[in-house]
This record gives C-alpha cells, sequence and structure tokens, in this order.
C-alpha cells in the first residue's frame, strides 16, 4: 500500500509542477532540442475528441514520468537523451511485459552497467563544477525504430534503458489503478509535452482545461484506493 501511495503522490506532484521546474533547469540545452525537434518526424497521433478519461490519463503519465527525465537528464550527465531510443525502450518493454520469452534490445545486467557509468559520469561532472564539459548534443528526433548493436553509443543505451524504467513506472499505474492504460497514448504524452517543452508554439492534442479535469478525477479515485486500503 505504501508503495502505492507514495507512486501515485508522486505522479499528481509531478503533473501539478513538474513541466514548469524541467523547462526552468534546462534552459542551456532548450535551443538545441529546439533544434532537433524542429527536424523531427512527428507521427499521427489520435485526436482528443475520440480520446477516454483513461486513454487521456495515459498521455498525461507520459509527461509525468517522461518530461523531467528528458528536461533535466542533460545538466546530470552532460548529454542530451535520444528520444527515439527512449521510446523504443518503452515500445520494447511493453512487448516484453506481454511475451515472457521476448528480451529487450539491453539486458538487465547490461543496463545495470550503462547505468553505473552515467552515475559516475554524474559525480565527475558535479566535481568538475564549472569545469565540466558542456552538453553534449542529440541528433535530430526521427520518430524511427532504433536497434541497439555492440556499436551504439552509451548515450543512446542510457536513453533505451530510460524508457524501459518510464515504462515500468506507468505499467506499476496500471496495476495500482487496475486499468489496463494504453501504451500508444502514454507514448503520445511522452511525445508531445516534449516537444511543446522545446516549442511553445506546438499544440498538444489535449486541451489544459481537459487534462486538469482528468487528472482530478484520478487524483479522486487515488484518494478513494487509498482510503479503501487503509481500512483493510
Amino acid at each position: 500500500m505504501k508503495n502505492f501511495v507514495a507512486l501515485c503522490i508522486c505522479a499528481f506532484t509531478l503533473l501539478a509542477c513538474g513541466a514548469d521546474e524541467s523547462q526552468k533547469t534546462d534552459q542551456k540545452t532548450a535551443p538545441a532540442q529546439t533544434a532537433a525537434q524542429q527536424t523531427a518526424s512527428q507521427p499521427q497521433n489520435a485526436g482528443a475528441s475520440t480520446m477516454t478519461d483513461a486513454q487521456v490519463f495515459a498521455y498525461i503519465l507520459g509527461n509525468v514520468y517522461g518530461l523531467p527525465l528528458y528536461m533535466n537528464t542533460p545538466q546530470r550527465i552532460g548529454a542530451m537523451l535520444d528520444l527515439d531510443a527512449m521510446i523504443q525502450g518503452v515500445v520494447d518493454n511493453e512487448r516484453a511485459l506481454k511475451d515472457s520469452t521476448w528480451q529487450l534490445q539491453l539486458s538487465a545486467e547490461e543496463q545495470k552497467k550503462v547505468n553505473e557509468h552515467f552515475e559516475k559520469v554524474t559525480e565527475e561532472r558535479k566535481a568538475a563544477g564549472d569545469k565540466a564539459p558542456s552538453i553534449a548534443l542529440a541528433g535530430p528526433i526521427t520518430g524511427q525504430k532504433v536497434v541497439i548493436t555492440d556499436t551504439t553509443s552509451m548515450i543512446v543505451k542510457y536513453s533505451y534503458a530510460e524508457g524501459v524504467m518510464i515504462d515500468n513506472l506507468f505499467n506499476g499505474m496500471r496495476e495500482n489503478f487496475g486499468e489496463p492504460f494504453e501504451a500508444h497514448f502514454f507514448i503520445q504524452g511522452v511525445r508531445e509535452f516534449i516537444y511543446e517543452a522545446m516549442d511553445p508554439s506546438f499544440k498538444k492534442t489535449v486541451s489544459d482545461e481537459r487534462l486538469k479535469a482528468v487528472n482530478m478525477k484520478y487524483k479522486k479515485r487515488m484518494d478513494d484506493i487509498r482510503e479503501e486500503r487503509r481500512r483493510q
């Protein structure tokens, strides 16, 4: 129960303020991210009028878990995440969740090694302070499938592993709410909130008014579930 409460509180708190904070902390990399987004191949997404509340909430979770990760990571590790690789991590993990025989492109051990590498990079950057190397820019966002090979860069592997991580968080929300939130809308939310952060003129599929209404609906559900579990 405690894990459920912590997960939900974190999600709703991030939705309320995460986007503003992530944009504030990423001013140095915003121009480069905007340039990358302008060359992106943006897939066709579902229209808001056809989306159910559950689909909109999955979309919201794309903001909760994807946007802060993408915007705040460059200052920490000195490199922009590869959005295509991050999305590929989500896509592949979804398949692995449905088929236990299917293997991710990076094993758990390989993901651990990549994470340890960037933990070391983070500590080195902290120690270097103002003398830390400038942030390495990501290539264009293509919207294409990413294939991990032995020669794939560490940052692409890390981006993939981070995609796997946020999809596991997303799946945790499915389990805790007892709803089969659709990954398609989660991915759509990840993409669109990041595009908007890079380019304020980008128009999201779902209006802020509906996002707020759906968020409040699920916050109430979270409160009800928490109270029910407390009584058990």
